[in-house]
């Protein structure tokens, strides 16, 4: 599954729950959402001690986490049930440092700028060398790069490119699991 799949999944279940919400029955209503509470705690808990296993098992066990915590689908769920094995900022910072050769061989550079909860600015600029993307083609690189890495933040500025229509999908409406356990940061 790709970060354009997990996404359209993440919306569909925005929309069910928005229709969920909308119930006339109240009974109906409340069970629908505990139910899926539940299932998002005990899906939650259940990654938490995948996360929580492999981070004892010594480098072997830290490193097929950080493989894991890498893949767009897992790295949203980990994100989602608050046990990503690396920071926001470091999961940026690497996914510029991975986009960055693609972005200047297409003729631009790529700079982080600022990350926080909810946003990450980078700038972008053409050089006149590689390519020649267009400015609006290294950002959507640059952005679908953010993306993947940190389904969590809702908007991605790209200073010297034009604003794009497109943004990040929060997954406002589910919440986490209730109790996580504590996770060992992956080694680098």
């Amino acid at each position: 599954m790709t970060s354009g799949e997990f996404q359209r999944h993440a919306e569909q279940i925005e929309r069910m729950v928005e229709r969920v919400n909308g119930l006339p029955d109240e009974g109906a209503r409340t069970a629908a959402l505990e139910l899926m509470q539940s299932l998002m705690d005990l899906h939650g808990a259940a990654m938490a001690r995948v996360v929580e296993v492999l981070s004892e098992t010594g480098d072997a066990g830290r490193n097929s986490l950080a493989s894991l915590g890498s893949d767009p689908l897992l790295c949203g769920l980990m994100v989602l049930y608050g046990v990503h094995p690396l920071s926001l900022e470091e999961r940026v910072h690497r996914a510029v440092e991975r986009v960055r050769p693609q972005v200047q061989k297409q003729g631009g550079t790529v700079e982080l700028l600022d990350v926080s909860d909810s946003q990450v600015r980078v700038s972008i600029s053409s050089t006149g060398n590689g390519c020649h993307s267009s400015p609006e083609a290294l950002n959507s690189l640059v952005e679908q790069a953010m993306r993947e890495a940190a389904p969590e933040v809702i908007a991605f500025v790209a200073e010297g490119v034009a604003s794009s229509a497109t943004g990040f999908i929060p997954l406002t409406m589910i919440q986490p699991a209730n109790e996580v356990s504590t996770v060992m940061k992956a080694e680098s």
